[in-house]
């Protein structure tokens, strides 16, 4: 795997650690922090799959369907036989909570909270052991 965009790979990978960080910093705030602790789930995702998405491709993705977005993670793990697709399952997932958690009118249950940020966590995990060359093929140090 070569990295086709390491500049722009790592300003996402930079916006995905802020989300990333950022709920883990106030994941033990649930009561006054739990929308916003499943949103930087969501986003954190969001913004390593487009690391991924511009590193192996040199574009951005401009879907606007999370779905579409889902897809696209899943060809290009075929392409680069990635027989894992576990962390697709994780972002499926909590791009299906998206509008749930952002937009509903019922306060969020812990559950959902607690599955946004192990879903998150299970995604980073699976994309840094997956797509490394990618991840780590950018301006990091």
């Amino acid at each position: 795997m070569k990295n086709l965009d390491p500049v722009a790979t790592q300003q996402y990978l930079e916006k995905a650690d802020h989300f990333f960080y950022a709920m883990r910093l106030v994941a033990d705030g649930r009561d006054a922090y739990r929308t916003g602790i499943a949103l930087l789930a969501v986003h954190s995702a969001i913004s390593l799959k487009d690391a991924i998405t511009i590193g192996l491709t040199g574009k951005k993705s401009r879907h606007r369907d999370h779905s579409a977005a889902v897809g696209e993670l899943e060809g290009l793990s075929r392409k680069y036989r990635v027989d894992n697709r576990n962390g697709v399952g994780h972002l499926r997932w909590l791009l299906a909570n998206k509008s749930k958690i952002a937009y509903s009118r019922e306060r969020l249950e812990d559950a959902l909270v607690l599955a946004s940020i192990d879903r998150a966590e299970r995604f980073h995990s699976w994309a840094y052991n997956y797509f490394k060359e990618i991840l780590h093929d950018s301006l990091r140090t």
